[in-house]
């Protein structure tokens, strides 16, 4: 069980509302009609503003987008003469709130190399409507800014030449956090996502046991998005926290246009403790991983999209682990890796709003990728031949946004034979926005099945409910090799609003099977039904402040269930469709092929 504490929610909070004491109108009290006739009328408007639900024009979306494309289109072709840079503070600058007027002089401003570093659009480039919209995608991405919006100023006296203007809106970038586990071991963190206005981040971790007192450890790390304009992200990290210590440095490019290239490289030492064994046993484990990668996209004019390569070299070696042999714990083995792959690939943003954030601008992937794997492994053990697919592609929708995936991926012995095969396939959907009035609605949908074939005994060769397919608050332990996860949630998006503060009410039902039976109705069912609010300021880069209540049900009656959870979360990020190094198709393949978390 884990708890979080929101102290500079409520400091904030605090902060903001004393404005209101110097308010005349805080103090009056306005004459109404207190009649029960009146109050019946409001109640019944109330309700129909908070439960009527209509669907909104299915065009009306569709029409902002096609405006937002025509827009930049209408200068295709024509040269960009300058490109100026509009910052803009934390809050208008106009505001009289007092609050806010005390943010935006505390605040450090992004600085305008940083900004400008994040623009691959040069003066004397002709005017791409696809490039100057995935340039704002990009700097839209940046954690530090909330906002984006780029403006075409044709020449006067040279009609084929332009002027552009990217104005750019902060958040402020400062926030903590605590977070205690149900054995007291507690830490507390501190975080600058804008350090000095430069656009990089610096998060320091204090552990201490919050019963005893004892300190545990400090973790540093530091990371830059956009070293120097060069679009490569860099991040070093170092420290200890109890029986955990990390250190490691990683360096990347990713691909950011259609023609582009990728590279990056990691080497970290990392010290964890192993809490979710199949066989109920705990354990520490300390190993090192270092990797190499690379890759090379083209695009592809006729058929609007890009052809890409890539590969990736990794090596893990393990100090400490639970027993291994050819059989057992083959996430432990020790090995190198070399795996490439090669496929194709379109991607493009629709902008929209009220789907992951809070009124703030969205730009929402859609295209698909597609990709062959393949690849040799090195082991302790055995030396191994690995091969597989996938493809998964979204698009909008007359009933709103659709995508699903589907991969196949498995390792092949020295003698022929197929093993630790995996089979993974998503859906995940959202619906239009409904409703005409204050309250919006959205309904989402998220569909997971894997099934494995032919595993082998240990740690990671079973699965369970995890973050990737997890049933939301259920405490019970349970693993298998096949699994159904159903994900449903209704969002209502209120017009509340406290001082920026902004609350989304939601219900969900998250349902799911789980077992070794090939027939997936012969497992065990597991449900989770609960309702929630959701609290956020797009303003402010704190985490989303997420209270649940819900029971969970199984084919037997009454689950394990985490009834009340208050905890924050990160904003849930738009999928894309963007290719990333060559990595295996498996029950979790960023641990398995060295993705550092």
């Amino acid at each position: 069980m884990s708890v979080r504490f929101f102290i500079i929610f409520t400091l904030l909070c605090c902060l903001l509302s004393a404005e209101m004491s110097g308010h005349p109108e805080a103090n009056v009290v306005t004459k109404t009609d207190s009649t029960p006739q009146s109050t019946r009328r409001k109640l019944a408007r109330l309700l129909r503003q908070t439960i009527t639900v209509q669907p909104r024009d299915r065009a009306a979306e569709r029409i902002a987008a096609q405006q937002d494309r025509e827009y930049f289109e209408r200068y295709s072709g024509r040269t960009i003469n300058s490109i100026r840079i509009v910052r803009r503070n934390v809050f208008d600058s106009t505001t009289q709130v007092w609050g806010e007027k005390k943010v935006n002089a505390l605040h450090r401003m992004s600085q305008e190399r940083t900004i400008r570093r994040d623009i691959f659009i040069h003066p004397g480039d002709t005017l791409n409507p696809l490039l100057i919209k995935n340039n704002r995608q990009l700097i839209r991405s940046r954690d530090y800014i909330s906002k984006v919006d780029v403006e075409v100023v044709p020449l006067a006296e040279d009609t084929m030449k332009v002027d552009l203007i990217i104005y750019t809106q902060d958040r402020w970038s400062i926030g903590v956090d605590l977070h205690a586990e149900s054995n007291a071991d507690t830490y507390f963190e501190l975080y600058d996502d804008n350090l000095l206005g430069w656009g990089n981040s610096l998060n320091i971790k204090t552990y201490f046991n919050w019963k005893t007192w004892a300190y545990g450890g400090n973790l540093f790390e530091f990371a830059t998005p956009n070293l120097w304009g060069s679009f490569f992200a860099g991040r070093i990290i170092a420290g200890k926290g109890f029986n955990e210590s990390d250190f490691g440095a990683e360096i990347k490019k990713d691909f950011i246009r259609p023609t582009d290239y990728m590279v990056g490289a990691y080497g970290y030492y990392r010290k964890e403790p192993i809490n979710s064994y199949t066989e109920e046993l705990d354990f520490n484990t300390t190993y090192t991983k270092v990797g190499v990668w690379g890759g090379k996209s083209f695009y592809m004019p006729n058929m609007r999209n890009s052809v890409f390569f890539t590969g990736h070299y990794h090596m893990v070696s393990y100090d400490e682990r639970p027993y291994v042999d050819i059989e057992t714990n083959p996430y432990f083995h020790n090995e190198h890796s070399l795996l490439f792959s090669v496929g194709l690939y379109r991607e493009q943003f629709r902008t929209s709003s009220l789907i992951y954030g809070y009124g703030v601008d969205e730009d929402i992937a859609y295209g698909y990728q597609f990709a062959l794997y393949g690849g040799r492994t090195w082991g302790e053990f055995r030396n191994r031949w690995y091969t597989g697919g996938m493809f998964h592609a979204g698009h909008f929708t007359s009933i709103g946004y659709l995508r699903w995936g589907i991969g196949l991926g498995s390792h092949i012995n020295p003698d022929g034979r197929f093993y630790r095969t995996t089979l993974i396939s998503d859906l995940n959907w959202f619906s239009n926005l409904l409703g005409n009035g204050r309250y919006r609605v959205r309904q989402f949908v998220d569909l997971n099945f894997t099934r494995g074939w032919n595993r082998l005994k240990g740690y990671y060769e079973y699965i369970g409910f995890d973050d990737h397919a997890e049933i939301r608050g259920l405490q019970e332990t349970i693993y298998g090799t096949h699994r159904l996860v159903l994900n449903s949630e209704t969002v209502c998006f209120t017009p509340w609003n406290f001082k920026g503060f902004r609350f989304a009410l939601y219900g969900f039902a998250d349902m799911g099977v789980l077992g070794y039976d090939g027939n997936l109705f012969k497992n065990s069912f597991y449900s989770t039904l609960g309702i929630g609010v959701r609290i956020k300021n797009e303003h402010l880069i704190f985490r989303t402040i997420n209270i649940r209540l819900g029971i969970a049900l199984g084919k037997n009656g009454w689950l394990g269930m985490q009834y009340f959870n208050i905890s924050t979360e990160d904003k849930r990020q738009p999928l894309r469709f963007i290719p990333e190094k060559a990595t295996a198709i498996d029950y979790n393949a960023d641990r398995d092929y060295g993705t550092w978390n």
